[in-house]
């Protein structure tokens, strides 16, 4: 018998990608295990979803190379048991091998390890909606002007382009994780999509199968250059720091004028 959509989830097991090749952050570099204020980005994942009301169990799906590193940092920093397992050729593959190493949740909680600044007032957001209808993923609007181009471009100039048209960005949203879904729906998205797909509730969709947005948080970037990674410290280290003095009082000491 399927699971019902108003069942609590309580039963939750959060997948942690981590399987990326990191590209992008130039030679030699790895997102995940870049330093973020004294810790790997992966520290800060790990230490939010364990912590987060109703998660038994968090799965880390990452290369072998660093499982033992894995290890020791959720054993200082994580609440919730952690297992790691090899991840896969493409994401929907690595998401895969979470499901298998916990094949009968009740709950999944789906999120890119490249995700640090995550909090648990997003994760909440994400878990209630997924709660009401069975799945629910955390969006936030897309603020830049969207082109729509043809062309193939030159790897070295990228001048090949042309502008076909201006896609309407009023309806668009810009998806991020964690995504929080019913397992049996998860499960069944798995089994029953062939196709590659950048995120798991893109697979759903292609079931028809309704998937709830909820507002995100433009805090949580995905770190994948060391641009990225510059702007994830200045964002914790703002989130860090002492609220600043109210502007009243400041006012209220300031010395009169006209005197």
């Amino acid at each position: 018998m399927d699971e019902q959509a108003s069942s609590e989830p309580s039963d939750i097991v959060a997948i942690i990608v981590a399987a990326g090749s990191s590209s992008r952050m130039g030679p030699g570099g790895d997102k995940i295990w870049a330093d973020l204020d004294g810790r790997p980005v992966l520290a800060y994942s790990l230490a939010t979803l364990g912590a987060t009301p109703g998660v038994t169990r968090i799965v880390v799906v990452a290369s072998r190379e660093w499982h033992a590193e894995i290890d020791e940092i959720a054993r200082l920093g994580a609440a919730a048991p952690v297992t790691a397992v090899e991840g896969g050729a493409r994401r929907r593959d690595s998401v895969a091998a979470g499901i298998d190493a916990a094949p009968d949740a009740a709950w999944y909680l789906v999120h890119d390890g490249a995700r640090p600044l995550l909090t648990p007032a997003l994760v909440a957001r994400v878990v209630q909606a997924a709660r009401r209808t069975g799945a629910a993923v955390p969006g936030v609007p897309v603020v830049d002007t969207i082109k729509r181009v043809r062309g193939t471009p030159d790897p070295q100039t990228r001048d090949a382009e042309s502008i076909e048209e201006t896609v309407d960005r009023t309806a668009l949203r810009a998806v991020q994780t964690p995504q929080a879904f019913r397992g049996d729906l998860l499960r069944r998205a798995h089994a029953e999509v062939a196709a590659d797909a950048t995120d798991d509730a893109s697979m759903l969709e292609a079931l028809g199968i309704p998937v709830a947005l909820v507002e995100g948080d433009r805090a949580n970037l995905k770190v994948t250059t060391p641009a990225d990674l510059v702007l994830a410290r200045a964002l914790l280290a703002e989130r860090l720091s002492p609220a600043p003095a109210p502007a009243l009082e400041a006012r209220a000491t300031a010395p009169e004028r006209g005197r």
